[in-house]
């Protein structure tokens, strides 16, 4: 997809990439740009997309790498889970993002739409770290994402989960619908540690210990 935006005869160009533009990506910057902690192991993309469950999008101008995307599918390829989403270093806070996400939002292979974790800013430990957490809330939902009822205890850590429709989705989507989505999309990818590692819940049980949808 061509974009239309750039400098001068230069044109953003967004693309799905193959298993050896991926392996390129994670290579030179999934590895710098998030901590060991948070990065799955290549292998495990590998396998998922050789199966049609990972996608991979990179925006390019004159083939060079801006932003990059990873997605989860589900088996039915309806929904999508926000795996990877930045935009390199040195191009940051110049909008880059922004037009990469509405991009990605027409053309990213989920019939319905894509989850998108967000740590909570409800549960951060400085104010620093609050701040950080609702710029990147403000980010995703002044780029067309929504507030869902689901949140996500995983790995210890209290995630938000947003929602981006596509532009092929139905206006309106049920709540319960997407609870069921990502529950069934957590437990695929964790398998047996899901329910000590990853607990999904409700917002409206918010007040009270996590409950499993």
């Amino acid at each position: 997809m061509k974009n239309g935006k750039g400098n001068g005869d230069c044109v953003n160009v967004l693309k799905k990439v193959g298993l050896d533009e991926l392996r390129i990506i994670y290579k030179e910057h999934i590895r710098e740009d998030f901590p060991r902690g948070e990065r799955r192991p290549l292998f495990g993309m590998e396998k998922l997309q050789k199966a049609g469950r990972y996608d991979c999008y990179g925006y390019y101008q004159e083939n060079s790498l801006e932003a990059y995307a990873c997605y989860i599918l589900t088996p039915n390829g309806s929904y999508a889970l926000l795996d990877y989403f930045a935009v390199v270093p040195e191009l940051r806070g110049n909008g880059i993002g922004s037009e990469f996400l509405r991009g990605l939002k027409r053309d990213v292979s989920a019939k319905c739409g894509v989850f998108i974790e967000a740590e909570s800013p409800d549960s951060a430990k400085t104010e620093e770290e609050r701040q950080t957490r609702e710029r990147r809330i403000r980010f995703y939902l002044s780029n067309g994402a929504e507030r869902t009822n689901s949140k996500c205890l995983l790995f210890g850590v209290d995630y938000n989960i947003l929602f981006l429709p596509t532009d092929d989705a139905a206006n309106e989507q049920e709540n319960k619908i997407q609870h069921h989505a990502v529950e069934e999309l957590y437990r695929e990818l964790y398998g047996r540690v899901y329910g000590k590692l990853c607990r999904p819940y409700c917002e409206r049980n918010a007040d009270h210990a996590p409950v499993r949808m």
